[in-house]
Protein backbone atom coordinates (compact mmCIF):
# COMPACT_ATOMS: atom_id res chain seq x y z
CA UNK A 1 0.00 0.00 0.00
CA UNK A 2 2.89 2.44 0.33
CA UNK A 3 4.21 1.48 -2.35
CA UNK A 4 1.54 2.41 -4.36
CA UNK A 5 0.96 5.53 -2.36
CA UNK A 6 4.39 6.82 -3.12
CA UNK A 7 4.17 5.80 -7.14
CA UNK A 8 0.99 7.44 -7.31
CA UNK A 9 2.75 10.70 -5.65
CA UNK A 10 5.43 10.40 -7.54
CA UNK A 11 3.64 10.08 -10.92
CA UNK A 12 1.13 12.98 -10.13
CA UNK A 13 4.26 15.23 -9.72
CA UNK A 14 5.65 14.03 -12.58
CA UNK A 15 2.56 14.63 -14.78
CA UNK A 16 1.68 18.05 -13.89
CA UNK A 17 3.01 20.72 -15.75
CA UNK A 18 5.62 23.81 -14.33
CA UNK A 19 3.35 26.59 -13.77
CA UNK A 20 3.98 29.14 -16.26
CA UNK A 21 6.08 32.14 -14.66
CA UNK A 22 5.34 35.76 -15.31
CA UNK A 23 7.49 36.28 -18.08
CA UNK A 24 6.06 34.09 -20.02
CA UNK A 25 2.47 35.74 -19.37
CA UNK A 26 4.17 38.75 -19.94
CA UNK A 27 5.34 37.72 -23.10
CA UNK A 28 2.16 36.47 -24.05
CA UNK A 29 0.40 39.54 -23.32
CA UNK A 30 2.85 42.33 -25.46
CA UNK A 31 1.83 39.50 -28.02
CA UNK A 32 -1.47 40.24 -27.97
CA UNK A 33 -0.79 44.03 -28.09
CA UNK A 34 0.86 43.76 -31.67
CA UNK A 35 -1.99 41.89 -33.66
CA UNK A 36 -3.11 45.95 -33.80
CA UNK A 37 -0.32 46.29 -36.52
CA UNK A 38 -1.84 45.39 -40.03
CA UNK A 39 1.32 45.15 -41.59
CA UNK A 40 3.22 41.99 -41.66
CA UNK A 41 6.45 42.95 -41.22
CA UNK A 42 5.87 45.50 -38.60
CA UNK A 43 3.61 42.41 -36.97
CA UNK A 44 6.70 40.43 -37.10
CA UNK A 45 8.84 43.14 -36.13
CA UNK A 46 6.22 43.86 -32.81
CA UNK A 47 6.54 39.85 -32.08
CA UNK A 48 10.22 39.81 -31.74
CA UNK A 49 9.91 42.98 -29.42
CA UNK A 50 7.82 41.64 -27.44
CA UNK A 51 9.47 38.52 -26.46
CA UNK A 52 12.83 40.83 -24.82
CA UNK A 53 11.61 40.44 -21.53
CA UNK A 54 12.29 36.71 -21.97
CA UNK A 55 15.19 37.17 -23.99
CA UNK A 56 16.72 39.34 -21.15
CA UNK A 57 15.73 36.75 -18.53
CA UNK A 58 17.43 33.92 -20.64
CA UNK A 59 20.66 35.98 -21.28
CA UNK A 60 20.20 36.08 -24.56
CA UNK A 61 21.15 39.33 -27.35
CA UNK A 62 18.11 41.80 -27.12
CA UNK A 63 15.75 42.43 -29.61
CA UNK A 64 16.36 46.08 -31.47
CA UNK A 65 15.45 48.84 -30.54
CA UNK A 66 12.86 49.17 -33.43
CA UNK A 67 11.45 45.63 -32.41
CA UNK A 68 11.11 46.92 -28.94
CA UNK A 69 9.07 50.42 -29.59
CA UNK A 70 6.90 48.78 -31.75
CA UNK A 71 5.04 46.83 -28.78
CA UNK A 72 2.34 48.63 -28.20
CA UNK A 73 2.25 49.62 -24.23
CA UNK A 74 -0.32 48.02 -22.18
CA UNK A 75 -3.72 49.58 -22.04
CA UNK A 76 -2.70 51.68 -24.69
CA UNK A 77 -6.22 51.18 -26.37
CA UNK A 78 -8.08 49.17 -24.69
CA UNK A 79 -11.02 49.32 -28.16
CA UNK A 80 -8.62 47.72 -29.86
CA UNK A 81 -7.16 44.97 -27.49
CA UNK A 82 -10.72 43.80 -26.78
CA UNK A 83 -11.84 42.92 -30.37
CA UNK A 84 -8.97 40.54 -32.03
CA UNK A 85 -8.18 41.21 -35.46
CA UNK A 86 -7.94 38.86 -38.22
CA UNK A 87 -4.37 39.15 -39.31
CA UNK A 88 -4.44 39.94 -43.07
CA UNK A 89 -3.50 37.16 -45.27
CA UNK A 90 -1.53 37.35 -48.94
CA UNK A 91 -4.71 36.60 -50.93
CA UNK A 92 -6.60 39.32 -48.98
CA UNK A 93 -5.89 42.94 -50.78
CA UNK A 94 -3.58 44.96 -49.18
CA UNK A 95 -4.07 48.42 -49.61
CA UNK A 96 -0.95 50.33 -50.64
CA UNK A 97 -1.02 52.96 -47.54
CA UNK A 98 -2.76 51.94 -43.86
CA UNK A 99 -5.30 53.99 -42.93
CA UNK A 100 -3.82 56.58 -40.19
CA UNK A 101 -3.17 54.86 -36.81
CA UNK A 102 -4.74 56.81 -34.11
CA UNK A 103 -1.55 57.66 -31.49
CA UNK A 104 -2.27 59.10 -28.30
CA UNK A 105 -0.33 62.89 -28.25
CA UNK A 106 2.11 61.29 -25.88
CA UNK A 107 3.26 58.47 -28.32
CA UNK A 108 4.05 61.22 -30.90
CA UNK A 109 6.02 63.18 -28.31
CA UNK A 110 7.98 60.20 -27.05
CA UNK A 111 8.66 58.67 -30.60
CA UNK A 112 6.11 55.16 -29.48
CA UNK A 113 3.48 55.55 -32.53
CA UNK A 114 2.97 52.25 -34.16
CA UNK A 115 4.35 52.75 -37.42
CA UNK A 116 2.04 52.68 -40.12
CA UNK A 117 4.97 51.13 -42.77
CA UNK A 118 8.21 49.42 -42.01
CA UNK A 119 9.96 48.45 -45.36
CA UNK A 120 13.14 48.89 -47.34
CA UNK A 121 13.45 51.72 -49.68
CA UNK A 122 13.05 50.32 -52.93
CA UNK A 123 13.73 53.83 -55.19
CA UNK A 124 13.49 57.31 -54.45
CA UNK A 125 12.62 60.43 -57.05
CA UNK A 126 12.76 63.92 -56.52
CA UNK A 127 10.74 66.67 -58.35
CA UNK A 128 11.94 69.98 -59.25
CA UNK A 129 11.96 71.54 -55.96
CA UNK A 130 14.17 68.82 -53.98
CA UNK A 131 11.39 67.23 -52.44
CA UNK A 132 11.42 63.48 -52.85
CA UNK A 133 8.55 60.40 -54.04
CA UNK A 134 9.65 57.23 -52.14
CA UNK A 135 8.35 54.21 -52.71
CA UNK A 136 8.96 51.14 -50.90
CA UNK A 137 9.53 47.72 -51.10
CA UNK A 138 6.03 46.80 -49.69
CA UNK A 139 4.33 49.10 -52.84
CA UNK A 140 3.46 51.89 -50.69
CA UNK A 141 4.42 55.62 -52.22
CA UNK A 142 5.01 58.24 -50.24
CA UNK A 143 5.69 62.02 -50.94
CA UNK A 144 7.69 64.77 -49.29
CA UNK A 145 5.57 67.61 -48.01
CA UNK A 146 8.00 69.89 -46.09
CA UNK A 147 11.01 70.25 -48.93
CA UNK A 148 12.72 73.19 -47.57
CA UNK A 149 15.91 73.71 -47.18
CA UNK A 150 18.92 70.79 -47.66
CA UNK A 151 17.54 67.76 -50.14
CA UNK A 152 16.88 64.65 -48.15
CA UNK A 153 19.74 62.16 -48.83
CA UNK A 154 17.90 58.23 -48.78
CA UNK A 155 20.08 55.67 -50.05
CA UNK A 156 17.84 52.76 -51.97
CA UNK A 157 18.26 49.79 -49.66
CA UNK A 158 17.96 51.39 -46.23
CA UNK A 159 15.50 50.65 -43.89
CA UNK A 160 12.33 53.10 -43.69
CA UNK A 161 9.64 53.94 -41.04
CA UNK A 162 6.21 55.66 -40.98
CA UNK A 163 4.77 56.36 -38.30
CA UNK A 164 1.69 58.72 -37.76
CA UNK A 165 2.80 62.18 -36.45
CA UNK A 166 0.36 65.46 -35.21
CA UNK A 167 -3.04 66.25 -36.75
CA UNK A 168 -2.80 63.55 -39.01
CA UNK A 169 0.51 63.61 -40.67
CA UNK A 170 2.83 61.38 -41.54
CA UNK A 171 6.94 61.37 -40.30
CA UNK A 172 9.58 59.17 -42.51
CA UNK A 173 12.76 58.11 -40.89
CA UNK A 174 15.37 55.82 -42.29
CA UNK A 175 17.63 54.17 -40.15
CA UNK A 176 21.27 55.93 -41.35
CA UNK A 177 20.10 59.01 -40.37
CA UNK A 178 18.37 60.77 -37.87
CA UNK A 179 16.46 63.47 -39.61
CA UNK A 180 12.81 62.61 -40.05
CA UNK A 181 10.79 63.94 -42.80
CA UNK A 182 6.79 65.04 -43.20
CA UNK A 183 5.71 62.71 -46.20
CA UNK A 184 2.17 62.05 -46.99
CA UNK A 185 0.48 58.61 -49.19
CA UNK A 186 1.16 59.56 -52.78
CA UNK A 187 -2.47 59.02 -54.61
Amino acid sequence: MKRSFVFAMLGSAILVPPALGDTRDDVYAASQRCRILQNDRAWLECIYGAQQSMRAKLGLPPATEVQQRLVPPAGSSPAMEAAPQAMPTSSQPQPSVQPHRRASLMQILTGSAPPVALSALASVLYDSQGAFVATLQNGQVWRQVNALGERARLKVGVRITITPGAMGSYNLKAVDTSHTYKVEPKS
